[in-house]
């Protein structure tokens, strides 16, 4: 299984070194946590982490930040979208995770925003939808 880690989930983890966001994104960027990324949703990260708003209410210093967004980028496995499922999701902007996890499937997106991608049009076995406790949980007991 690869992992997906929304935008949420990120935000979730450098907000507070408490809680299963962080717990994740710790695994990820130990390389304990398969992930998965592509350009876009890198940017995605570095665009909304660097807003002057978000980057106050962060607990860690813009270099921090940028060390672990590159670490991410060392660990992760790029993704290679050849096909666009589009319109499937009512909130555009989430359209290209679930791209990202169809080309990399099987594939579990960890979010936040489960309702988001519950009321998808199309549906893929192989990619899930889990909040960052679900998956810290399935970890643990393993």
């Amino acid at each position: 299984m690869r992992y997906l880690l929304d935008t949420c989930i990120i935000i979730s983890a450098l907000r507070s070194k408490q809680g299963a966001s962080y717990q994740l994104l710790k695994q990820a960027v130990q390389g304990q946590l398969p992930i998965v990324m592509d350009f876009k949703l890198l940017a995605e990260y570095c665009d909304v982490l660097m807003r002057p708003a978000m980057r106050q209410a962060l607990v860690f210093q813009p270099t921090e930040i940028e060390m672990i967004l590159a670490r991410l980028v060392m660990v992760a496995q790029e993704s290679r979208i050849t096909f666009l499922w589009r319109p499937n999701l009512h909130d555009e902007g989430d359209n290209y995770l679930v791209e990202i996890a169809v080309a990399m499937q099987p594939c579990t997106i960890i979010t936040h925003n489960i309702k988001d991608f519950q009321q998808a049009e199309l549906l893929f076995p192989h990619v899930i939808i889990k909040r960052p406790q679900q998956v810290l949980q399935e970890r643990i007991n393993e």
